[in-house]
C-alpha cells in the first residue's frame, strides 16, 4: 500500500452535467484514483488516491484542469497520529507500577 487521501473536488459554476460525467469518467481512468463519487455538500466529488511515492503529484495532476479546486485530506493511521499520547500513556502506567 502507498499513500492516500482523498480530495474534495470543486467544479467550476459553468461546467454543465455532460462535462462533468465525462470529467468523473476520466477520473476513473486514472491508475491511482481508487473511486470517484459525485457528491452533494461542500464540494462536486470526493476522489480516493493511492500513490506509491506521493499523492501531491496526483493532486497536481488532476488541479491542471481549469474547471477543479481541491482540497486534500491525507490518510493516516491511528498509530501515528496519537503516537506521542501512547507514550505517554504508557510512561504514566510504569511509573504507577503496572508493567507493560
Amino acid at each position: 500500500m502507498g499513500l492516500r487521501a482523498y480530495l474534495l473536488v470543486d467544479v467550476a459554476d459553468d461546467m454543465d452535467q455532460q462535462q462533468f460525467v465525462q470529467a468523473v469518467r476520466d477520473l476513473e481512468e486514472e491508475h491511482t484514483i481508487d473511486f470517484v463519487d459525485p457528491v452533494i455538500g461542500h464540494c462536486d466529488m470526493v476522489i480516493m488516491v493511492e500513490a506509491p511515492v506521493s499523492v501531491e503529484v496526483v493532486a497536481k495532476k488532476i488541479k491542471e484542469n481549469s474547471w477543479v479546486n481541491i482540497e486534500m485530506l491525507r490518510i493516516v493511521s491511528l498509530y501515528e497520529r496519537h503516537r506521542s499520547s501512547k507514550k505517554q500513556l504508557l510512561k504514566s502506567l510504569s511509573h504507577s507500577g503496572f508493567e507493560s
